[in-house]
């Protein structure tokens, strides 16, 4: 088991996060910072695209070139308070474009990295949260 950590600290309309030694700040639409929902999209193509290169590394393939592209739907009256609209992404979509030298290996690859991508399981299933509040 491997348990992974992020810290925040809120300023203003913005909040700074710090994952290892590294800080990011995020902030809500139509600031000039990444919203939550763009660090996630983020997260969730690197998060592919890493897995590709891993599973190519163990079945001997060589990725000579890799781009990604993602996009998710998201309705703002949901956020906004509107009861019959999720909060959250309606839809996500990757578009991701890979070359190599060996294609019938590279479908297998790609098949096998959908499979096992970490954020592209967690987006697709439903899993536990647990929020604890503390007010002080």
């Amino acid at each position: 088991m491997i348990t992974f950590t992020a810290e925040g600290t809120l300023e203003g309309d913005k909040v700074r996060v710090s994952v290892k030694d590294t800080e990011f700040i995020i902030g809500l639409l139509g600031s000039d910072y990444p919203t939550p929902e763009e660090v996630l999209l983020a997260s969730a193509l690197s998060c592919l695209m890493l897995t590709v290169y891993y599973v190519a590394n163990e079945k001997g393939l060589r990725i000579e070139k890799m781009n990604g592209y993602i996009e998710g739907n998201l309705d703002p009256k949901g956020f906004q308070g509107d009861p019959n609209i999720p909060p959250g992404f309606l839809d996500i979509s990757y578009e991701i474009e890979v070359k190599t030298d060996n294609k019938e290996l590279l479908e297998k690859v790609l098949e096998e990295s959908e499979r096992r991508c970490p954020l592209k399981d967690t987006l697709t299933r439903s899993i536990k949260v647990n929020v604890k509040w503390k007010v002080i």
